[in-house]
């Protein structure tokens, strides 16, 4: 299901208030089943900054496979990685009694990914122009990662109705999974 601009308009606005850290402007959002396959549309919208960052980054060796070998491993590991949190989050937040937030949480988790790949865009694309010191450019990236973890807590204790601690596991889990993703991609480059 493709929405339409003005709902991504709305959604992307919404998340832009997260990123602010301000849920009191946010408008309640309808959860149904259709704007929840809506909002995985924020893959789609994805697409560009996660290709630059893949092609822009360097590898520390060359990999063992053909270009459109690796091309497929890495498409395949996309769509895993916005597949898989949300089934494991189901299964989490069952575990946790608040399976009822599920819905919402996922429409404004992925509406905000398309603000925070696009804050790492900028700063990668910053970074690769040489104009900070490594040391400006470190201390700019940490910043940019906690603002960005802060800003997806502030997301998951709004929405999610908890408090910061227990926000501040579900991020901290998000982390490892898309680690343990990221890693087997990349192993898969060296088949």
């Amino acid at each position: 299901m493709i929405p339409t601009l003005a709902e991504i308009k709305i959604n992307l606005g919404n998340a832009l208030l997260y990123m602010r850290f301000n849920s009191v402007q946010i408008a309640p959002t309808p959860v149904n089943e259709e704007n929840f396959w809506k909002s995985f549309f924020a893959a789609v919208l994805c697409i560009p900054s996660t290709i630059y960052l893949t092609i822009a980054q360097p590898l520390e060796t060359e990999p063992t496979i053909d270009l459109f070998a690796l091309f497929l491993i890495d498409s395949l590991f996309y769509v895993i990685s916005w597949i898989a949190y949300p089934i494991i989050m189901h299964l989490l937040l069952l575990l946790h009694k608040k399976e009822k937030q599920f819905g919402v949480f996922i429409i404004h988790y992925n509406w905000l990914q398309v603000w925070q790949l696009l804050a790492f865009t900028l700063l990668f694309f910053i970074l690769q122009t040489d104009l900070l010191p490594d040391y400006l450019g470190a201390f700019l990236y940490l910043i940019t990662l906690l603002y960005v973890l802060m800003a997806q807590a502030y997301m998951t204790k709004t929405t999610l109705e908890t408090g910061w601690f227990s926000a501040t596991a579900f991020v901290f889990f998000n982390l490892v999974l898309a680690q343990a993703i990221l890693a087997l991609n990349q192993d898969m480059m060296y088949l």
